[in-house]
């Protein structure tokens, strides 16, 4: 184990992804915002884009892909919208706020829309005046609680962070480049910011799991970073699990439906090391086994990965 990812990581909070060329800054974003966005509801402008042509307006979702000067936006209730724009704004999969303006085509609906600025969402968040999202570290325990370190570091920007888990995930991987150690880092960060579990958990099953290596194939057949089976992976969505994107999105996925199925919903702050335990095991060996016997099955390589993967997980926490 890398003493310098040790350090590292206990300093570092939960957040979203931030590598890309186009997004402004959240403070710009605000200020263009208040002087461009019409104040109507979106399902106000979807129900009669004809009459709103020209204006301003702002959706805030996940980049699900691009072709030529087109991207997808994937929202959380109002489902998906292309966009026209100059280039890809950010990586696939980083979660944004953009301004969009109604085109002339939209008679109808929504279907002329141009890009005029984005940026990174959790940024956004962080800047607006409202509560910031939970702390990531699992409040059960006296030692697992933020410490002082950890709350001075609340003022890591998420260049910041992007580079301290990139150099980390190529430590633990030497092989990797910087743009392959960027392209995990990111999607470590950006997945786990979505789906509210602790990128540090992230980083533990990956490495008791493949040791960042993208191509792991085991003689099981369970593949890449987070080793998913083919027929997991299929029913992630993930078409490619050697494609590190997808395999890191399925496998974040995939611990979070373990860690609800396993605390019965729980919020991240109220999960119990037993839940994390449970959900350990049940992503190792499928969660019927662990209902069947009620509780981690008696496999050595089951309760063997579970102590493993809790042992990095704590280690990277700073948890003696």
């Amino acid at each position: 184990m890398s003493r310098l990812f040790i350090i590292l990581l206990p300093l570092l909070i939960l957040t979203s992804s931030a590598c890309a060329d186009e997004p402004i800054s959240a403070k710009e974003y605000m200020s263009l915002r208040r002087s461009v966005m019409t104040q109507l509801s979106l399902q106000q402008l979807k129900d009669d884009a004809g009459s709103y042509i020209g204006k301003v307006f702002e959706i805030r979702g996940q980049l699900m892909g691009h072709c030529g000067n087109t991207i997808i936006l994937k929202t959380a209730d109002h489902g998906s919208f292309t966009v026209a724009a100059g280039s890809p704004p950010a990586q696939i999969g980083a979660e944004l706020a953009c301004l969009l303006k109604i085109g002339e085509k939209s008679t109808c609906s929504l279907s002329d829309l141009s890009l005029v600025a984005c940026t990174f969402l959790y940024d956004l968040e962080q800047a607006e005046p409202k509560p910031k999202p939970p702390s990531p570290a699992p409040a059960v325990e006296p030692e697992v609680k933020p410490s002082a370190k950890s709350n001075a570091a609340k003022t890591i920007t998420s260049d910041e962070l992007l580079r301290l888990y990139s150099n980390a995930v190529r430590q633990f991987n030497p092989k990797l480049s910087t743009a392959e150690s960027n392209t995990i880092a990111q999607s470590i960060l950006g997945f786990s910011y979505r789906y509210k579990v602790d990128p540090r958990l992230v980083c533990a099953v990956i490495l008791a799991e493949s040791n960042f290596r993208v191509q792991a194939t085991s003689r099981s057949g369970a593949q890449g970073l987070g080793q998913l089976m083919p027929s997991t992976a299929a029913g992630l969505g993930v078409d490619n699990a050697y494609d590190p994107v997808q395999n890191i999105y399925g496998s974040v996925r995939y611990v979070k439906s373990m860690l609800d199925r396993m605390s019965g919903n729980k919020h991240w702050n109220n999960l119990t090391w037993n839940d994390l335990a449970l959900a350990l095991a049940a992503y190792n060996a499928g969660p019927g086994a662990v209902k069947k016997h009620g509780g981690i099955p008696p496999y050595k390589e089951t309760r063997n990965y579970v102590q493993k993967v809790t042992s990095i997980y704590k280690q990277l926490c700073g948890i003696k």
